[in-house]
């Protein structure tokens, strides 16, 4: 009987070997990478002016991320808690036969300091100010990240100075911890740092939540000009972080378009420069890319480009790209939304959407109305050609 046994055993080794082989093939087949090759756009979306939720003003929409598994999104006020604390809304999007059909807003968060405490109004001289302009959510650590741009003002009467930072909070806007951003990243009376309004306009995760990208929207005063009609050589920075340890890991030179129009009216408004970025996948990123100049219609020039990061040069100990310049990013234009020919306006905000019906996915984009009289809050459905 043991031999027989031992027969039956020999006989089926082979069989349970291959079965297992078969079964750690399967573990190790790897899901398809995301691609996008083009965009199709499908539908736009107008909030109602002045709209409320639960005693909120909701307007100043800079960023928008969406979360799969809960069908809903987040979406960041960039009110310094001039209308309302600093906050972050959840909300749903339906879309019927390819259009956004209704907006629903489900929940908002206020968005606390460290201490515990709401974000207070801003004010002039006062070294508090909560302005964010992009926010991720993580579903495995069930936790988001957002950019606060600071505050860099100089005036007769007084000084503002409010450092940048890229924050950790809980679902309820809780505090959990910060980046510790790299030498040269912070805002300076000098020449040197970051400029105003142009820290991490862009954000987003990849690796499976394991490495976290952050582009800055305009140059380091170290790293040269900015971005202006007839200069098309500025130079900004998208940095890598590996997000267990929260450590910069790499910084790479992006090249910015110049200002496609002449400004009519002198602005420190006018220029070119990232607004978001989103993740593809592990190398490929879509950079959005804004400009705007003073006097021509308040019309926004929107541009998305698709950036692969294989074989880039990692920029991480260049302190200068006027002292040592850097070899940039290649860059290749996905859409230019000026062929939409409708009202381009302040977009900030972009996100994988649902899946379509055939399979594609989809690209939302948000607009920020700035709490304007003249601006509105506005949605953008695209569908996405892999």
């Amino acid at each position: 009987m043991k031999k027989a046994l031992a027969k039956i055993s020999l006989l089926y080794f082979p069989i349970i070997i291959f079965l297992a082989s078969c079964s750690t093939n399967k573990v190790a087949i790897k899901t398809p990478e995301t691609t996008v090759s083009s965009i199709k756009f499908l539908s736009a979306y107008v909030m109602p002016q002045s709209m409320s939720y639960r005693n909120t003003l909701v307007g100043g929409l800079s960023g928008i991320d969406y979360d799969a598994k809960s069908k809903q999104y987040y979406l960041i006020s960039d009110d310094p808690s001039q209308y309302s604390p600093a906050r972050v809304y959840t909300a749903k999007i339906n879309i019927i036969e390819n259009k956004i059909d209704t907006i629903e807003f489900t929940g908002v968060k206020f968005i606390l300091q460290q201490n515990g405490s709401q974000y207070p109004k801003y004010e002039y001289g006062k070294n508090s100010k909560a302005d964010g302009e992009s926010v991720r959510f993580d579903p495995l650590r069930n936790r988001l990240v957002w950019s606060n741009e600071g505050e860099r003002l100089f005036r007769p009467t007084d000084t503002t100075m409010v450092q940048p930072a890229l924050t950790f909070i809980s679902n309820e806007g809780k505090f959990l911890d910060t980046v510790a951003l790299p030498k040269g990243f912070e805002i300076t009376k000098q020449a040197f740092g970051v400029r105003k309004n142009a820290f991490f306009e862009g954000v987003s995760y990849a690796d499976n939540y394991k490495t976290l990208y952050a582009s800055l929207e305009e140059p380091l005063y170290q790293d040269g000009r900015q971005a202006a009609f007839g200069y098309d050589k500025a130079l900004t920075r998208i940095l890598k972080f590996d997000v267990a340890s929260k450590r910069n890991t790499a910084q790479y030179a992006y090249n910015l378009g110049e200002l496609p129009v002449l400004p009519t009216v002198e602005s420190d408004w006018n220029l070119n420069g990232i607004s978001e970025i989103l993740a593809v996948n592990s190398h490929t990123l879509l950079v959005m890319e804004r400009a705007w100049a003073k006097g021509r219609d308040d019309h926004t020039f929107i541009k998305l480009y698709l950036v692969d990061l294989y074989g880039a040069e990692n920029e991480l100990n260049n302190q200068s790209f006027v002292k040592n310049p850097p070899k940039p990013l290649m860059k290749k234009l996905l859409f230019d939304f000026d062929q939409l020919n409708m009202h381009i306006d302040n977009f900030e905000g972009i996100t994988f959407g649902p899946k379509m019906p055939n399979g594609h996915d989809t690209l939302i984009f948000c607009v920020d109305n700035n709490f304007a009289k003249n601006q509105t809050q506005q949605f953008f459905l695209f569908e996405v050609e892999p």
